[in-house]
């Protein structure tokens, strides 16, 4: 068995890190290093690794992975990021586990998650022959790491490779889509240091890709067998609508979720659906909207209505000050405060203000970061849509920002 290790060029200032990790590994199985980044990376490093770098100028991940399954010359590659560190038995202990499984298609090893010094310890399951359990918590980061993972590659080609319009969750895309034809096996003593060093994720990938999920497998065997569908089937229905919103909320995709809440109470009205409904609303902006909700309920009572209108009140309050500070000037000021603020209310509104903020600054990479995160939150609110248009224009990243309004609201077409 020899394998193909190929190291995905994320943050290339911690390369020298992964080499010198790789070189206390065992390598005599492995018959190739392949880097997706650029000569000039690997000039200067100290390792006596034999490292062929690839010239693939792109971020894509997905597009990346679909090259390298038609390039590796081995018949299981081992994937990496540059931001990844291996203990000196990974690479054996991986191996290891695949000989003894020669049916598993995914051999996946524990995760040390890295960020800011702090340490994330994540020892997962062993899915192995038990795969569906990862559609039943819809929350598929949880189950496997990104990195680390060694991949069988003829059953991935087989399989048609990754699909190249989640080039930042392409895996998990791939395992949701083929978790029938595929078997996963922890490598139960194996870990995996990955170093985070970049604070910005597109999360629309992770809601897309659930939104795709619940469309193409059945709910009431697949994804929600343990619900009582037989004895109360509105209640059952309406629960598996508020647990998928409540996991496109977690992705920031308010927008989607705000809808499936709404379906929920059409179905069988309860108080939990009706809760996450308004915390929807507020968090996207739509302040007036969830105030005219609350009234509307005959269910509630008069001091439930009226704490639940004074957040929002205090919410739309705290928003009015902060874009007066920003006619006032106090760019400074808001940005010293800002871990305050985001505690406080990570509304669409609050990441349009600090796109704002960072535009009057000239910081255009910073600013379509929070006007990108609003739109994530809100689409259909034109104020931010066009800010995040603007900024997109002058960076060159409208095509990104098409894709975004497209995989968040696809029945609308996308934005010019």
């Amino acid at each position: 068995m020899k394998i193909s290790i190929v190291i995905y060029n994320q943050d290339k200032t911690q390369l020298k890190n992964l080499t010198k990790s790789l070189e206390e590994n065992d390598l005599s199985m492995v018959g190739e290093i392949l880097y997706t980044g650029k000569k000039e990376d690997t000039t200067g490093l100290e390792t006596s690794l034999v490292i062929e770098p690839l010239e693939l100028d792109t971020e894509n991940k997905a597009y990346l992975k679909n090259v390298l399954l038609g390039r590796a010359k081995e018949d299981y590659i081992l994937w990496l990021s540059t931001n990844t560190v291996l203990e000196d038995t990974t690479i054996a202990e991986l191996i290891e586990t695949a000989q003894e499984h020669k049916d598993a298609d995914v051999i996946y090893p524990n995760e040390v998650i890295i960020q800011d010094e702090e340490e994330i310890v994540r020892n997962f399951d062993d899915l192995y022959k038990r795969e569906n359990l990862i559609l039943h918590n819809l929350s598929i980061e949880d189950n496997l790491p990104e990195f680390g993972i060694l991949l069988k590659k003829d059953k991935f080609k087989k399989l048609g490779g990754f699909d190249e319009q989640f080039e930042d969750f392409d895996f998990y895309k791939f395992v949701y889509d083929n978790i029938n034809e595929i078997t996963v096996k922890h490598s139960d003593l194996s870990f995996v240091e990955y170093h985070i060093t970049e604070d910005f994720i597109d999360t629309s990938y992770r809601s897309k890709a659930i939104r795709d999920t619940v469309s193409k497998y059945d709910w009431k065997t697949e994804i929600f067998p343990y619900l009582s569908w037989e004895k109360e089937e509105n209640s059952a229905l309406a629960t598996a609508y508020t647990f998928i919103g409540d996991k496109l909320s977690r992705y920031h995709d308010f927008f989607n979720a705000s809808q499936l809440y709404t379906k929920a109470l059409l179905t069988f009205h309860n108080k939990l659906s009706f809760q996450s409904l308004i915390n929807a609303y507020l968090n996207m902006g739509l302040f007036e909207e969830a105030k005219a909700l609350i009234t509307s309920q005959q269910t509630l009572k008069k001091e439930e209505k009226d704490s639940m209108i004074q957040r929002i009140n205090q919410t739309q309050k705290f928003v009015k000050t902060l874009e007066e500070s920003i006619k006032e000037g106090k760019t400074g000021e808001i940005l010293l405060a800002s871990k305050d603020i985001i505690d406080f209310y990570q509304g669409a509104p609050v990441y349009n203000l600090f796109g704002v903020v960072y535009y009057l600054m000239n910081d255009l990479e910073n600013a379509y970061k929070f006007f990108y995160k609003g739109v994530i939150i809100n689409p259909l609110e034109e104020n931010i849509v066009k800010n995040l248009v603007d900024v997109a224009k002058q960076i060159g990243k409208e095509e990104s920002v098409k894709n975004l309004i497209y995989r968040i609201v696809p029945q609308q077409e996308k934005v010019a």
